[in-house]
């Protein structure tokens, strides 16, 4: 009985830091994207962009994104793997609060490491946010690798099985996550 009491307690501990680090890193992060062209800020943005990097903005990279998934095939594992995806946070709607942050923080350094020729410190930063807040949040990796899982392995189904390219989130992370749920908008909204 007593241990039950002292686990518990550690546990609602461990969720209280997990939110309390989430919220400042969605404040951090927030404030970095707004004050991204204010000096100091602005003085850091990368001045050589890698060639494998020229898309700035979204609105300039979902037309290279839409070219990276012409088959029909490919943009249908990757509905079934975002739809899947945002289902399980659907289940499991603690872990948006870590997928934001992540997100949000990812988001903020793309004009900071637009010089290095792929996405790897913009999926790591997601990554390491989003796994220790996902745990401290869920108290499970199971719980909180499954929306990563489900995303990523049907998305790169169609990638390697049947377009034969590499995913785009190798060099834009952040924005391919975007790109998936653009497109599954967009075909929501064809229907309609």
């Amino acid at each position: 009985m007593v241990q039950s009491v002292v686990s518990g307690g550690l546990k609602g501990t461990s969720s209280i830091y997990g939110g309390l680090l989430c919220t400042l890193i969605i404040i951090i992060s927030s404030i970095a994207i707004q004050m991204r062209d204010v000096p100091p800020l602005n003085d850091y943005i990368s001045k050589n962009i890698a060639s494998t990097k020229p898309y700035a903005t979204f609105e300039e990279f979902y037309p290279h994104y839409l070219d990276e998934h012409t088959q029909k095939t490919t943009r249908q594992w990757h509905y079934v793997g975002t739809s899947l995806s945002l289902l399980s946070l659907l289940i499991n709607p603690i872990l948006s609060i870590p997928m934001i942050a992540g997100g949000l923080a990812a988001y903020a350094i793309i004009p900071y490491s637009r010089h290095l020729s792929t996405g790897l410190t913009e999926a790591l930063l997601f990554l390491i946010i989003y796994f220790i807040n996902g745990k401290l949040l869920t108290h499970s990796f199971k719980k909180t690798f499954l929306p990563l899982l489900l995303g990523y392995g049907f998305s790169w189904i169609g990638h390697f099985g049947f377009e034969n390219n590499k995913p785009a989130a190798f060099i834009y992370p952040t924005y391919s996550f975007f790109g998936d749920v653009q497109m599954l908008y967009d075909a929501i909204k064809e229907q309609f």
